[in-house]
Parts: structure tokens; C-alpha cells; sequence
């Protein structure tokens, strides 16, 4: 057996991911500080408004970002992989590789680009980002999503979930979940990568990923 560099990730695919890294990281730190300004001002500084303007723009850019994503799975020629997000032919190998990241076993089947919890949290947290964005139109009150009177557009939302304390508290618990998979994500893709030897934790800046070859 050798070992030959293949090419996992193309350009527009790791572009977009970073994008995202970079709108995520954003809005975390955007929203501790408006939730609770920890650098000197108050909700009536000029540095709370901007830490909000970013805020939103961050927002925008992780929808957009993911509409990408989306785009790609379903329409670009090198990285079309929505048939890879299958719920029921994931949760069957669920047991299979979660062994393996809680040290039961020593390694699990090969899936392809992703194993099953990969590709379940994926698509979790593409259904967390269009809660986050429709919480977050929710409490971004006068627009939501470019539109005028947007706590009118979103009204169903708010009361859906019993007013906007509610969806505050929910919008503020959706950011520790980004926040938990983020650390899990990392942990799981630098075990991989030390576990195999194949360069799949460096694969997402170079493209490259190492796979034997007979």
C-alpha cells in the first residue's frame, strides 16, 4: 500500500467555510457583549452600536454563506454531496463511529468524505442557522431581513414561542450550541487526523487530503 494526495476540497468549498468560521466567531463575541457589555460603554455608547452593526452584518453573511453551501451541495460538480446528508442512513452507523470517538473501539467503517455524526451534526447546525436568523429578525425589531416592521413580519415566531424574552433566551441558548459544536468539531477533526495520519485537519486549508493508495 501507498499513500497519494488527493484533493478533497475544492477552492469555492474551503472559501466558503471560512467565511462562515469568520461570521460565527464574530457573532459570539458581538453577542456576549450585547448581551452583557464586558469593555467599557452601555447599551447607549458608540461602541455598543457598532458591536450591534456587526452583529448583524455577521448575520447576514452566515445566511448568505450557508445559502451558499447549500448551492454547492446540490449544484457544483466537484463538491455535490447532499445525497451524503440521508437521516435514517446515518443514524444507523451512529453507534458505529460514535464508539470510536468516545475510545470504545479503535477505529470505525469508512463513510466516504463524511462519517454519520458528521454528517447529522452538519446538518443540525444548518437547521440551527435558519433558527438563528429567523430569532434573530425576531428581536432585530423596525427590519428583518431588509424589510420594514420586521417584529410585524416576524409575530408568528415570537408568539410561537410565548413573546420575545422567550426568543431572546432561546436566540442566547442557540449561541452556546454553536458555541459546543464548534469545540466538539475541532476535537473530532484533529482526532482523525492524528488517528489516520491523514492530514484531514489541514485538508480544510489545503484542499488536500492523504488517502492510501494500492
Amino acid at each position: 500500500m501507498g499513500n497519494e494526495m488527493k484533493y478533497e476540497w475544492n477552492l469555492a468549498f474551503r472559501i466558503d467555510h471560512w467565511v462562515r468560521v469568520a461570521a460565527i466567531v464574530i457573532l459570539i463575541f458581538t453577542g456576549f457583549y450585547t448581551h452583557s457589555p464586558f469593555i467599557a460603554g452601555g447599551p447607549d455608547s458608540y461602541l455598543y452600536v457598532w458591536m450591534r452593526c456587526f452583529h448583524i452584518l455577521a448575520a447576514y453573511t452566515l445566511v448568505l454563506g450557508f445559502i451558499v453551501r447549500v448551492y454547492l451541495a446540490f449544484n457544483s460538480r466537484f463538491s455535490r454531496d447532499w445525497k451524503d446528508f440521508g437521516i435514517w442512513k446515518n443514524l444507523a452507523g451512529v453507534p458505529d463511529t460514535l464508539g470510536y470517538y468516545l475510545f470504545i473501539k479503535g477505529t470505525y467503517k469508512s463513510y466516504g468524505r463524511y462519517n454519520p455524526l458528521q454528517a447529522l451534526g452538519y446538518l443540525f447546525m444548518g437547521l440551527m442557522i435558519i433558527f438563528m436568523g429567523v430569532s434573530g429578525s425576531a428581536l432585530y425589531r423596525g427590519y428583518a431581513f431588509g424589510f420594514m416592521h420586521g417584529e410585524k413580519l416576524f409575530a408568528w415566531f415570537t408568539n410561537l414561542l410565548g413573546g420575545l424574552s422567550h426568543v431572546r433566551m432561546w436566540h442566547y441558548l442557540g449561541m452556546w450550541i454553536f458555541i459546543m459544536f464548534i469545540l466538539v468539531h475541532v476535537y473530532m477533526s484533529l482526532l482523525t487526523s492524528a488517528s489516520n495520519k491523514d492530514k484531514s485537519f489541514t485538508s480544510i486549508f489545503t484542499g488536500y487530503k492523504l488517502k492510501k493508495s494500492a
